[in-house]
């Protein structure tokens, strides 16, 4: 696809999977709350999630993803580059937080050429959406 003067594009976080929950074995959860910032054109969008409290997440196979947060990080004209960049951490009462594998991918040219998914299993083993300790999928589509 190419892209087109002043078009609107949209970043989508789908869902995230917890590989390390970061607690002892005998706590079945990690309590985890998550960050985005994505700059692009002179913005920069920053969100929290949830908005309040945390995600209680189990790194079990079967309970380890947030399915369907169909989250919008973006929503913009971009300019010629765009940074993703996502930041978790595991909440801990009683020593400092955990924190997860910082996540930044940059994107430039073309905002047209950018328009995909990008999940863990779509560029081999070094796919920068799977990480030691999490994965996650997005999407950027152009906005209607």
């Amino acid at each position: 696809m190419t892209g087109e003067a002043g078009q609107r594009i949209q970043v989508i976080l789908r869902w995230i999977q917890i590989l390390d929950k970061m607690e002892p074995f005998y706590k079945e959860t990690g309590e985890f709350v998550f960050r985005s910032k994505v700059a692009s054109g002179g913005k920069v969008d920053e969100t929290r999630f949830p908005e309040e409290g945390y995600y209680a997440i189990s790194d079990k196979p079967g309970w380890n993803r947030l399915e369907k947060l169909n989250k919008v990080l973006f929503d913009g004209v971009p300019g010629e580059n765009m940074v993703v960049e996502l930041m978790g951490e595991e909440l801990d009462q009683f020593s400092a937080n955990d924190l997860l594998d910082h996540y930044r991918r940059e994107f430039s040219g073309d905002p047209g050429s950018w328009i995909g998914h990008y999940e863990p299993v779509d560029e081999g083993s070094t796919d920068p959406e799977n990480m030691p300790k999490w994965r996650i999928c997005f999407d950027i589509l152009k906005a209607e």
